[in-house]
């Protein structure tokens, strides 16, 4: 069952960050992954992409004394579904696009029965580049207040990336080549 102390306090965490934040470009390391081949999405860079920003966001959670997230398959399926909903219907926003709240969506995989507590939160990003470090994506989040408390609550256990890649995407994104990585958050407890 969601608690709806934990519910608000993600809300919360969200609220601060602005819908469509610009993302901080700095320097890279290891380079940023192409992602593009022959206009088509590479699955693998984009794989490499999801556990680059996973590992980016673990390191960020244990120099501050925090535990390493898990990865979860379920919420990495509702990241990628989310991420590749955004790009095909060119909007970008936590909300489905049909207006169901992030947490509907990723209940759908991330199921709560049974479970004591259940809480949920999400980071999303997007760049119009053929080229993308999982470190940009978390040192723009880090750069975000509502973002950066996602990253750094001690709430969460368990996270999962998805990424995708279009040469061309509409709406928010004027029909530019666009990457978009979705970072859902979750943490069950019996």
């Amino acid at each position: 069952m969601l608690r709806l102390a934990a519910f608000v306090l993600v809300l919360l965490a969200l609220s601060g960050a602005p819908a469509a934040a610009a993302p901080v470009l700095v320097p890279q390391a290891p380079g940023p992954i192409p992602l593009l081949t022959s206009g088509r999405a590479s699955p693998a860079a984009l794989k490499l992409v999801g556990g680059s920003v996973l590992e980016e966001v673990n390191r960020a959670r244990m120099a501050r004394g925090l535990r390493p997230l898990r990865s979860a398959r379920s919420l990495a399926v509702s990241a990628r579904r989310h991420s590749a909903q955004m790009g095909l219907r060119g909007f970008f926003a936590h909300e489905s696009a049909d207006g169901t709240p992030f947490w509907r969506r990723i209940e759908r995989l991330y199921v709560d029965d049974g479970f004591r507590s259940w809480e949920v939160g999400e980071n999303i990003f997007w760049q119009s580049s053929a080229r993308l470090a999982g470190i940009s994506v978390v040192r723009s989040w880090l750069a975000s207040p509502g973002h950066r408390a996602n990253i750094l609550s001690g709430s969460w256990r368990e996270a999962g990336v998805g990424a995708v890649s279009l040469p061309s995407a509409p709406g928010v994104y004027r029909g530019a080549p666009v990457t978009i990585v979705t970072l859902d958050f979750g943490e069950r407890r019996r």
